[in-house]
């Protein structure tokens, strides 16, 4: 797919009014309940599992290395609900092009922020060969499409509308600053200089396979993804190969979006259950606002690479209704003149309800 037809996907700049962090996530988060509240009133069909999943995931440079540059810190609060679907709702899982009318059908919705910075952050001028200081709060809505239980090879079809904004509004200055002032840590001082306040929206797509090795034990979680809008266009692929015991429980460890990712969802078949992953993936980068800067061409920007890959592995580990996660992410360089890959952990809790 060439860069003149992904950007013509582009979605033409809106303008955000200044507003403070707390305006901006107070909205979010009751654009989120008012959805959910209407979503779960409607009329629907039975839950064949009638529990939802809350999931919690930290991710910071922090747990790896002693940097604190690149992609530094993301948080994000998860909600995937049980199989119980209102009519209409199930109706659009027509827009899921894997997806089956017997599968398991589930809502999602999760709220976030992500930071960016520099590697020294004692400079206040604008570093012209490293990366732009920003932030990204969002909000995603979604549909996931299950096909649990039926056939050897199962699969999962999901797709998320994700509208955020960058710059001040998205609130990274003030959490980085608060949270360094709290550890005693360096003050980043070139915050003067982050992206200007944008409105993102975006559709992720995402398809993985579980195709079981020895079952119960050993399997291979292939994917494929894609993301389209106005703060990202990508198109990736890869796979885990997991070794334990329990992985019809999931799909892999919820790494924060857009990430390659497992899911923010789980359903043990068994009281405790455990297992080691190790993953390789792939992507095509035709767009990064966080790297390219403002669409307006006002701001700070450098030259992304197009191709960039991960290395994942970690430790997953479910009892009852609880889950715990571990990941450490390794990044090939993502813009002309990075000194080195990134490296950074995640580490996330679900409970189910």
């Amino acid at each position: 797919m060439s860069k003149s037809t992904l950007s013509q996907l582009s979605i033409s700049k809106p303008f955000l009014p200044k507003s403070s962090f707390s305006k901006s996530i107070s909205t979010m988060t009751a654009t989120a309940v008012t959805a959910l509240s209407a979503a779960l009133c409607s009329p629907g069909s039975l839950a064949a599992d009638s529990k939802g999943t809350f999931s919690l995931s930290w991710e910071n440079d922090l747990f790896t290395t002693s940097n604190d540059d690149n992609y530094t810190n993301g948080l994000q609060l998860s909600y995937v609900s049980d199989t119980y679907m209102p009519d209409w709702l199930a109706a659009t899982s027509a827009l899921l092009p894997f997806a089956d009318s017997s599968d398991d059908l589930r809502m999602t919705v999760s709220l976030g922020q992500k930071i960016y910075t520099p590697r020294d952050l004692s400079r206040t001028d604008v570093i012209q060969n490293d990366r732009p200081y920003a932030g990204w709060l969002y909000l995603s809505a979604g549909l996931l499409a299950d096909s649990y239980s039926k056939g050897s090879v199962r699969h999962v079809d999901s797709l998320q509308l994700i509208v955020g904004t960058v710059g001040p509004n998205s609130g990274a200055e003030s959490v980085q600053t608060q949270v360094h002032d709290w550890t005693d840590s360096e003050e980043p001082m070139g915050w003067d200089n982050q992206l200007d306040n944008e409105v993102t929206v975006d559709l992720r797509y995402q398809h993985q396979w579980m195709i079981p090795v020895i079952d119960g034990n050993v399997d291979i979680v292939p994917q494929v993804s894609t993301m389209l809008g106005s703060s990202q266009r990508n198109v990736g692929t890869g796979l885990a190969i997991r070794f334990g015991s329990g992985l019809q429980s999931d799909f892999g460890p919820p790494l924060i979006d857009p990430d390659n990712t497992g899911g923010d969802y789980f359903k043990p078949d068994q009281s405790f259950y455990w297992y080691v992953f190790a993953g390789a993936y792939g992507r095509y980068v035709d767009y990064n606002i966080f790297l390219e800067g403002n669409r307006d061409g006002d701001s700070h920007s450098v030259e992304p690479e197009e191709w960039v890959g991960d290395l994942q592995a970690g430790l997953v580990m479910g009892a009852g209704n609880w889950r715990f996660t571990m990941t450490n992410i390794f990044r090939t360089e993502e813009f002309e003149g990075q000194e080195d890959g990134d490296q950074y952990g995640s580490v996330s809790a679900s409970y189910r309800f």
